[in-house]
């Protein structure tokens, strides 16, 4: 709930910035038309010459700036005797306070819809009042000249009264809705992970996740992209469903279009158009916020969910899917309609819509450059062009609501609370690399596949940081995550001692003939006939434990390739670190056995969960492509449960089995797999085959440790 209170009080805050009546979204704290008997009466003047415009030029009404100057409002007497002598009959009836239809004065003689306090008024509005030596008998007729101090004709205030009524109605929807959206996307994912806590029986839960939470929505590859992405969850396909469809409702209940005659639509189907376009574009800016918050390294609902981060950046691609449908929903509709009513050509003259129009081509550009394809070949040019088109978006955002309403109508609210939602993750970012200083990483080579990065000083238990390396290369700010694979040095491990296990090979291997081994300390026990392996911890052997981060990468295109040609070099280094789940970690610490399946380079995820496991016992099962992996983090490994495979692969399926259908233990076993895309898709599978067939002897917790794009 903390995270909820700094977001609404982020809106809350922000709203108190803007000038106008009340504060807040419209309907929530500030008001559109009040007194709405005043506003009538402004409203059937609007479009009104006066003596005083030049060349009795009416106002050109709707988005653009009429031609008769603030201070012909200001001071015309005609103008004033009129409006005040209409808001006297009428609000008289509405029983609104004197002090009310002052302030009314005040804010909106000038600037009719739009608060305008300079020029002030020549009179306040009782002083107008006062001043009339005889009450009017003649009626404005609307579209002339108003030169003398007239009646506002009964059918012109009603008109405006509907319509003024009706859209400041459906702009309140605009606000509700879009609250609905927003809260719902925060609250859901809190709601959902609390479950966690109600005291179902552990089996019960087990069934239920591997039947409608971890598998695939179908198929069996979730890790594995399809041509068209990834294909999400069965959990998070429900909650993505739940997305589309509040999306869909909330964009058409409540559009109706009141009662006629309108003053501003003609029929039906205007107001309707008019109202659907701008909920669309409502819902889009609360959708801007929800996905820059689901994509912030600093996601609040990282903190107090156990949903990971790779979940929430599929989600930050759903809800930027939805946005884009909105954005081009609001224009397409907008241009529909000012061609219906021949002003077109006018009004895409207006910095307002060019505004609109390169906020939505940044939206358009956004998708393609997005794509699976681009993210995995292109990946620095996919994030500044990311980064450049969000900045677009926010920028043409703001511009187009300001440029119409000034502040006036709550819309900036959205602008600005997205902005803090994206600039502040990119503030904390460089508070969590300044906190550790310029440090300095030394580059090892492990093999032409692999190498090493050791930066010592830096305290952080666990997770993942991401390192910047500013000598690097030109693009000095770019940065990368890398597991934690450990965050000391100092302990000296005896050799270790190897066994054959080769039961552990998939049966498809066996014809390969490679030694399949398990790797113990000498303090512990020879692993017996039956497979089972013991592990102690090693002590340090005289050397004092000191901060250093250990990382290994694997060597691919990039910025991985720079590092390896500065192999057997120290280069400066800034770490932003440490990120982590600390309910993921939470729920692991509850397991009472812990069972780690590593591929190749995912072993420095598991490391440091090993090590630190509270439980009975934790073992890790490690396939590798070649031993020199192994070789550089014996350091790392020691005291550990280790089973290895070199160049085979792992029986998955027997190891899998062999740990949930044991009844010897007690309590849930923390499943973790950290590895090639195959791999993680092979477990996920097995180990929902098994829950959902209640086979299952003890309840599991799975966590799938991987850095999703």
């Amino acid at each position: 709930m903390v995270a909820l209170a700094v977001l609404v009080g982020t809106v809350v805050l922000l709203a108190r910035t803007a000038a106008a009546d009340g504060r807040g979204l419209i309907g929530f704290g500030r008001n559109m038309y009040y007194p709405l008997c005043a506003a009538s009466c402004r409203g059937a003047l609007e479009g009104a010459a006066l003596v005083c415009t030049p060349h009795g030029q009416a106002d050109s009404g709707g988005h653009s700036h009429g031609a008769t100057p603030p201070e012909c409002y200001a001071s015309d007497a005609a103008f004033m005797e009129t409006l005040a002598f209409c808001m006297s009959k009428h609000c008289d009836r509405a029983e609104v306070g004197p002090d009310e239809l002052e302030t009314y004065w005040r804010l909106h003689l000038v600037g009719g819809g739009r608060i305008r306090l300079d020029p002030p008024p020549s009179k306040g509005y009782f002083e107008t009042l006062e001043a009339m030596t005889k009450e009017p008998t003649e009626e404005y007729i609307a579209g002339e000249m108003l030169n003398a101090t007239s009646l506002v004709a009964e059918s012109d205030y009603e008109s405006q009264a509907t319509a003024l009524s009706v859209f400041e109605n459906a702009e309140t929807g605009h606000s509700r809705y879009s609250l609905v959206v927003l809260l719902t996307g925060f609250l859901i994912p809190v709601a959902v992970s609390a479950l966690r806590f109600l005291p179902f029986p552990a089996r019960l839960r087990t069934r239920l996740s591997a039947s409608f939470n971890h598998p695939a929505v179908f198929g069996k590859r979730h890790r594995t992209p399809l041509a068209a992405g990834i294909v999400p969850t069965r959990g998070q396909t429900l909650f993505i469903g739940y997305l589309v469809l509040i999306n869909i409702l909330v964009c058409v209940v409540d559009i109706r279009p009141g009662p006629q005659p309108n003053a501003w639509f003609e029929d039906d189907w205007h107001s309707i158009m008019c109202y659907l376009s701008d909920r669309a574009g409502a819902l889009c800016f609360a959708n801007i916020c929800l996905l820059l918050l689901f994509s912030a390294r600093n996601n609040l609902l990282l903190y107090i969910t156990d949903w990971s981060q790779s979940t929430f950046l599929l989600l930050h691609r759903w809800v930027g899917y939805i946005a884009i449908v909105q954005a081009a929903v609001h224009c397409v509709m907008w241009v529909h309609w000012y061609r219906l009513l021949g002003t077109h050509d006018e009004e895409a003259k207006e910095p307002y819509w060019y505004w609109g129009i390169i906020a939505m081509l940044a939206f358009a550009l956004i998708y393609p450059l997005s794509l699976l394809p681009v993210r995995k070949r292109l990946y620095e040019f996919f994030l500044i062009s990311h980064i450049v088109l969000t900045v677009l978006i926010l920028v043409g955002n703001y511009q187009h609501v300001y440029l119409l309403y000034e502040n006036h109508w709550g819309y900036e609210i959205w602008v600005y609370t997205a902005v803090s939602v994206w600039g502040g993750d990119r503030v904390i970012r460089i508070w969590r690399f300044l906190r550790n200083g310029l440090c300095r990483a030394v580059i090892t080579k492990i093999d032409d596949d692999y190498l090493r990065i050791d930066i010592d000083g830096v305290v952080a238990t666990h997770g993942h940081a991401y390192l910047y390396f500013p000598t690097l290369r030109l693009a000095f700010w770019e940065n990368h995550p890398f597991s934690i694979a450990s965050s000391f040095a100092g302990r000296l491990p005896p050799a270790p001692r190897v066994v054959p296990s080769s039961h552990l090979l998939a049966a498809s291997d066996e014809e390969k003939k490679v030694n399949t081994t398990t790797v113990t300390s000498d303090a512990s026990p020879a692993p017996s006939e039956n497979g089972n392996h013991h592990s102690t911890t090693v002590t340090s052997t005289g050397e004092i434990p000191r901060p250093r981060l250990t990382f290994i990468a694997r060597v691919q295109k990039g910025i991985t390739q720079n590092l390896l040609s500065r192999a057997g070099t120290s280069i400066p280094v800034l770490v932003e670190s440490a990120y982590h789940n600390p309910a993921q970690a939470s729920r692991l610490n509850h397991c009472t056995t812990l069972l780690c399946i590593a591929g190749g380079v995912g072993i420095t995820a598991m490391l440091p969960l090993l090590r630190t496991h509270p439980g009975t016992r934790a073992r890790l099962y490690w396939g590798m492509r070649n031993a020199s992996l192994k070789d550089a983090l014996q350091d790392e490994m020691a005291g550990l449960d280790l089973v290895y495979s070199v160049g085979q692969r792992l029986d998955l399926a027997a190891i899998l089995e062999e740990e949930l259908l044991r009844r010897d233990e007690k309590g849930e076993v923390g499943i973790v797999v950290s590895g090639p895309e195959g791999m993680a898709d092979d477990v996920r599978d097995v180990i929902c085959r098994i829950g959902a067939s209640g086979r299952a002897a003890r309840g599991f917790v799975f966590l799938d440790e991987a850095f999703s794009w």
